[in-house]
């Protein structure tokens, strides 16, 4: 499946997952961390980035950010790019130090600021040698107990909300922490709708919204049989369900089983040689078909087949 673009909008709460090329170091020592901090803070003032957590693993680092006016591309390719030029200087390499893309998951700050900070700081424990995060140095976790870290950390909103004054958010930040030791890895924090997002359906319609339709956010992702799938195409677009899976012909039929197509593949999580088992034709006819929606695409269909299988679902 093709790599869906960035959703950007000022204001957006990011966790961001950057790995070293082919799983490999990229901090060899404690040098590089710093550097690696250096260039993070270098950043953050450049572009009125907010940085919410961090944790600097020996090939992967987690980023918790909060974009302003500047694309949240632009501010990682500055702290990558530079830092990746004085690795290669330092170490006499040559090419690129991280993974090609860095995963980057739109989150909703209400629903989970505080789990991803607190995911994020005990990112040391669920390593092989079960590192004590309360004690490891390159995690912005020192900056909630009112240490310096080298990067300005925006603490103030979660410790507001685990106890309201500094001290009693302190400590209630601590018990918060203490509480998750032993939760291991969260499966539930990269399973992102659409690719991109981890919220509900009314934070994924309201990043819709913002975004605007350059950023194609599928509406209300979801899982559905392929049984309900075919009732509400076949509601929304006035089409009879035999004729969907059928071999009549004609421009609105042709649309709504592309629908179908597209939503048996996103929404059912069904392969391209199943679906054309069901609707009776060849792979290669229902990928056609998954391309033409793809091409044409109708985010108001979209939205009225998601509210028909709410119905279809809640009364079944």
């Amino acid at each position: 499946m093709a790599r869906k673009p960035r959703i950007l909008f000022p204001g957006a709460l990011y966790h961001v997952i950057s790995r070293g090329n082919q799983r490999r170091a990229i901090f060899l020592d404690d040098e590089d961390r710093l550097r690696y901090l250096d260039r993070l803070e270098h950043y953050r003032t450049r572009y009125d980035v907010s940085i919410y957590a961090y944790v600097l693993m020996s090939n992967h680092v987690h980023l918790l950010v909060e974009t302003s006016i500047t694309p949240l591309s632009k501010f990682m390719q500055g702290l990558q790019f530079t830092y990746t030029q004085r690795f290669n200087r330092k170490y006499r390499k040559v090419g690129h130090l991280f993974q090609g893309r860095y995963k980057a998951i739109l989150c909703d700050r209400d629903a989970y600021l505080l789990a991803l900070v607190r995911y994020i700081h005990l990112n040391p424990a669920r390593t092989r040698k079960h590192t004590d995060p309360f004690r490891f140095r390159w995690s912005s976790h020192r900056a909630y107990l009112g240490k310096r870290t080298g990067v300005g950390v925006r603490t103030d909103v979660v410790l507001g909300q685990l106890g309201g004054r500094e001290g009693s958010g302190r400590r209630g930040y601590v018990r918060f922490l203490r509480d998750g030791l032993g939760m291991g890895h969260q499966a539930e924090y990269y399973e992102a709708v659409d690719q991109r997002l981890l919220g509900g359906d009314g934070f994924v319609r309201e990043v819709d919204r913002r975004a605007g339709r350059s950023a194609r956010v599928s509406i209300g992702e979801r899982r559905a049989r392929w049984g309900e799938l075919i009732r509400a195409v076949s509601v929304v677009t006035g089409q009879e369900a035999e004729a969907l899976v059928g071999r009549g012909r004609g421009e609105r039929l042709v649309m709504a089983r592309s629908l179908l197509a597209y939503l048996g593949r996103e929404w059912g999580r069904m392969k391209v040689v199943e679906m054309g088992e069901r609707m009776g034709r060849d792979p290669t006819a229902v990928s056609r078909l998954i391309g033409r929606w793809e091409g044409r695409r109708d985010e108001g269909a979209m939205q009225r087949v998601a509210s028909c299988l709410d119905k279809l679902q809640n009364h079944a």
